[in-house]
């Protein structure tokens, strides 16, 4: 005689993501905001004082980003990420993978493009008046400027990825109406599915 499994023993798996992801993806989401204004408002000013405070905003920003980008990596390789609908083209998974695969790499490319054409040219890098970054870069004004148009012009990219990323999540929530949005929101529904931390 087989025994008998209770239905309610039987784990859900896991359709949205926990509270610690969440977290950091909305923190990630809401910090790049200050730190694009910030780089933006230090090219345009027409003082070197203001240009100066914005860059030293602009620069401590970016560290904090590239910290929570590790630890968000960290979080993602030992918590397995909720599987996409079945029901979702083959074609729109793949997608998606390249989207966040991509985006995971502006992430860290900005952070450390922009310290070696400062730290290069022999810049101290101030994170928030508190302390400076060491210099881990040999001085090099080729190396400067090659990594300084890199954060320049990469930023473009970024801008359509997130584009890309935002439309994505829309096109889901509003015309498709699956939970890809959802899974990555504070919902009263996830207290009734699996979570996936």
């Amino acid at each position: 005689m087989q025994p008998t499994i209770e239905k309610s023993s039987i784990e859900k798996p896991a359709v949205t993501f926990g509270p610690v992801a969440i977290a950091l993806h909305w923190v990630i989401a809401a910090a790049m905001v200050p730190c694009v204004a910030f780089g933006l408002i230090s090219v345009a000013a027409d003082t070197a004082e203001v240009t100066q405070s914005t860059l030293v905003l602009h620069q401590s920003i970016g560290t904090v980003i590239f910290a929570l980008a590790l630890a968000r990596v960290a979080w993602r390789v030992t918590h397995a990420p909720p599987a996409l609908p079945e029901s979702m083209p083959r074609s729109h998974k793949i997608a998606a993978a390249a989207t966040h695969g991509l985006l995971y790499v502006t992430l860290f490319a900005f952070p450390v493009t922009g310290y070696i054409s400062l730290a290069a040219r022999g810049r101290d890098i101030s994170i928030f008046g508190l302390f400076d970054l060491p210099q881990l870069v040999e001085r090099s004004r080729l190396l400067s400027a090659n990594s300084r148009d890199l954060h320049d012009y990469g930023q473009y990219a970024f801008y359509a990825l997130v584009a890309l990323h935002v439309a994505a999540a829309l096109y889901h929530h509003f015309i498709v109406k699956d939970d890809i949005l959802r899974r990555m929101w504070w919902s009263p529904r996830r207290q009734d599915v699996g979570k996936a931390s």
